[in-house]
């Protein structure tokens, strides 16, 4: 402890300068809005849904929706038109679909035309309402680029790949602006989702961290009153936040939507280390006469390295459960978060006591003065004779309270719709409606079928499929090659033809059909469907309810169908990819929660040297975790990417709170004084740190409730509750689980001393 003092200077300017030269990685930081890459690559989901790109190409559209009373009329389709065109010139852009870009496939005096589905803008209503008689009869482009009330139609672009999306949207704007119109404009698509999240990310960061950090000042002024007990435990939050972000960019990770959290989490956990030291130091100043402040810093350090260290280590290993969890960005901030507390432990033991007995001794602070801290009418004091007298009914009432709130588990739902990262008014969900409602759905999962795809069989099954698929309600729309076949049949055969919108019954008319479509129309516009040798062939099918349960449904459906069918090749999509991580993300959080339980059972087991410590450190836990997911269920709050997180967090941070109170009870205890007088004690002292220590957190925290993202929003008010939750465990559970019952490891080591009691008032607190 002596060499805190002697190497002071060392340890302060070492800390600031390694942080100053580390920060320096900071410059490289990237954003990476890009979901996919949050998943692992070895899921079946994500298998699959490469293989089909390998094949038919990037799945990313962006989608542009104009709105407007009738998209038939003149001005709406010239303005249409215009932008198309500057579009398919536009670098980066692969390909557009549209009402000009799209075909109509149809047969005139036995011979079949394929043309673009608006071939002339329509001049007088008579010819508006033919064309809109067309487009309906059009399987290839009605409900897919144009909504059956003819009230909004649809740009799809095809970028290319690894095309910069910045650059893309940048230039579909600027054609935008060109050619301006009364129609309203919606954007969709993952491509500008992913655009979305990125600019939201970076405002979060802007905005979200400062805020974080201005709060965090003003609550610890309003604490300890004195500029020490502010500055000091926020160094500490400014040192260890910048070093272990710093880390980011130096191990190759991008900032993500859950690294957000990252910087809160230590801007709210780092500093519990540095309030324990400044309330230690204010509680030893106002009671050590003649004492210089080395020697106060000393006695600080030699007090709360042991529990600080410890509750440390436990906090690390709390959140370290996330290394079990299925999304990557969580794994890397279990990682970034440990290294950041780490270092705030780290920083609280050295640096703080460091520039402390540099310091002069600050005013005392008179109610901590050890003939006052148990007075009646200190709120503590009062709270800690309310403990004792009620500490039989204490522990029913909560049991009771847990298992009540606890049925809500049975309601609780998984989300991983990325759509529902964004509020109610937020540009991406209202188109996301518009899709949903009107164009059969944004979620897609694809089946890739390999085989010849000329054969009629093979063209049957597909068709079996697509109309299986099609039975389900909460399928709007599929789109298949055997689809465009049948679209073909209509066109060279009379509606009173049994070939009329039928698979043709040998492969050489199909053949036959598809050189006819090639010569008269463009065969780009089905490479989506099929590829140029007819060996692969991709059923496309849209999902109008993005639920889990739904999603689940219809694969299930697939795979009923698709057992032992050698020609199903694939089953993937994006939509297939959520759902598969949603599945993971309630397994995942068992085995994170799992995880963090026992090991923090061990941990505190090994501190104590006791196995009765581990379950009561992990009893005000497991009630925390209960009553958590209780609520989330009955207040429909769904677990998603942020609030999966939540869990291992709480416990991690929770902990600390029953470490602390068990360690000064049990100094107490050491001391031979009678249990409810260690209780009222350790209430009494040690439980300002922690109420300081969980308002801290709760403080920090908060500010998530101004984030662009609805689940961060989420995250952090059940982070308020969560807190509350352990801090109510810490506070009044445990306390109470005390009085009812002696422990072995809690229990004086040494035969008791004569002794008087040093506070009189204590007796009257009992």
């Amino acid at each position: 402890m002596n060499r805190i003092i002697k190497y002071r200077w060392w340890i302060i300017v070492v800390s600031i300068v390694a942080t100053m030269v580390m920060s320096t990685s900071l410059f490289r930081l990237e954003v990476d809005p890009d979901l996919k890459n949050y998943f692992p690559n070895h899921m079946e989901s994500m298998v699959n849904t490469k293989k089909i790109e390998d094949v038919f190409g990037n799945q990313d559209f962006v989608i542009l929706l104009f709105e407007t009373e009738d998209v038939l009329n003149a001005k709406t389709l010239h303005r249409l038109k215009n932008i198309e065109r500057a579009l398919v010139r536009t670098k980066g852009i692969k390909r557009t679909t549209s009402l000009f870009g799209s075909n109509r496939i149809y047969g005139k005096d036995g011979i079949m035309y394929v043309e673009p589905t608006v071939r002339h803008i329509p001049e007088t209503p008579e010819q508006k309402e033919e064309l809109r008689s067309e487009i309906k009869d059009n399987d290839l482009v009605y409900n897919i680029v144009v909504a059956d009330n003819f009230k909004s139609t649809a740009i799809i672009l095809a970028l290319e790949e690894k095309v910069n999306e910045d650059s893309v949207f940048q230039a579909i704007h600027e054609v935008i602006d060109r050619f301006p119109g009364e129609e309203n404009i919606h954007f969709g698509g993952l491509p500008y989702l992913r655009q979305s999240m990125d600019k939201d990310i970076q405002r979060d960061s802007l905005i979200l961290i400062p805020l974080a950090l201005i709060i965090m000042l003003v609550f610890l002024y309003l604490v300890f009153r004195e500029w020490r007990g502010v500055l000091l435990p926020f160094a500490v939050v400014i040192l260890s936040t910048a070093l272990s972000i710093s880390f980011i960019p130096i191990l190759g990770w991008k900032f993500s939507l859950i690294t957000i959290l990252v910087p809160i989490m230590l801007i709210a956990i780092a500093n519990d280390y540095g309030i324990h030291m400044i309330a230690k130091y204010q509680e030893i100043n106002a009671n050590a006469l003649g004492k210089s402040m080395p020697e106060i810093s000393l006695q600080i350090t030699g007090k709360l390295w042991k529990p600080i260290l410890l509750t440390g280590l436990t906090t690390i290993a709390g959140i370290g459960g996330l290394l079990a969890h299925t999304l990557i960005p969580a794994r890397q901030m279990a990682l970034i978060a440990g290294i950041g507390i780490m270092m705030a432990v780290f920083l609280s033991l050295t640096f703080i006591p460091a520039i402390l007995s540099m310091l002069n001794r600050s005013k005392p602070i008179s109610t901590l003065k050890r003939k006052r801290v148990h007075d009646k009418n200190n709120f503590l004091g009062h709270f800690a004779t309310f403990v004792v007298a009620k500490s039989k009914v204490i522990p029913w009432a909560a049991l009771t309270v847990t298992l009540l709130v606890s049925i809500g588990i049975f309601f609780l739902r998984v989300d991983s719709n990325e759509e529902n990262f964004f509020p109610e008014k937020h540009p991406v969900k209202k188109a996301a409606k518009i899709i949903n409602s009107k164009y059969g759905g944004s979620e897609n999962i694809s089946v890739l079928f390999e085989g010849d795809l000329l054969d009629p069989k093979m063209l049957n099954k597909m068709e079996f499929y697509r109309e299986e698929m099609e039975k389900m309600e909460e399928i709007d729309l599929t789109m298949s090659f055997s689809g465009v076949v049948r679209e073909i049949s209509k066109a060279l055969n009379d509606p009173e033809s049994i070939l009329y919108d039928k698979i043709p019954p040998s492969r050489e008319a199909v053949a036959q059909y598809m050189e006819l479509y090639t010569m008269s129309g463009n065969p780009e516009e089905i490479e989506q469907l099929v590829d140029f040798n007819y060996e692969h062939a991709h059923l496309m099918i849209r999902i109008n309810d993005v639920s889990n349960n739904v999603v689940n449904k219809v694969i299930d459906r697939i795979r009923a169908l698709s057992e032992n069918d050698p020609n199903v090749a694939a089953i993937g999509g994006y939509g297939f990819v959520r759902t598969q991580l949603a599945n993971r993300v309630m397994v995942g959080q068992f085995y994170s929660l799992s995880i963090a339980l026992v090991v923090i059972f061990i941990l505190v087991s090994i501190i104590f040297g006791s196995v009765s410590a581990g379950l009561l450190g992990i009893i005000p836990l497991l009630m925390s975790v209960l009553l958590l997911f209780g609520l989330m269920g009955i207040f429909g709050i769904r677990l998603d990417v942020a609030t999966a997180l939540l869990s291992s967090i709480m416990i991690g941070v929770g902990v600390d709170y029953t470490i602390h109170f068990l360690w000064r009870y049990r100094d107490e205890r050491y001391q031979h004084r009678q249990p409810h007088e260690a209780v009222v004690t350790a209430i009494t002292t040690t439980g300002r740190g922690i109420i300081f220590n969980a308002l801290s957190v709760i403080i920090g925290f908060i500010v998530l409730i101004f984030s662009s993202f609805t689940p961060i929003r989420f995250f952090g008010i059940l982070v308020v509750v969560s807190i509350i939750a352990c801090l109510v465990g810490a506070m009044l559970i445990l306390p109470t689980l005390l009085l009812r019952k002696r422990y072995r490891f809690l229990e004086p080591q040494q035969k008791p001393v004569d002794r008087k009691i040093e506070n009189n008032e204590l007796k009257d607190a009992i």
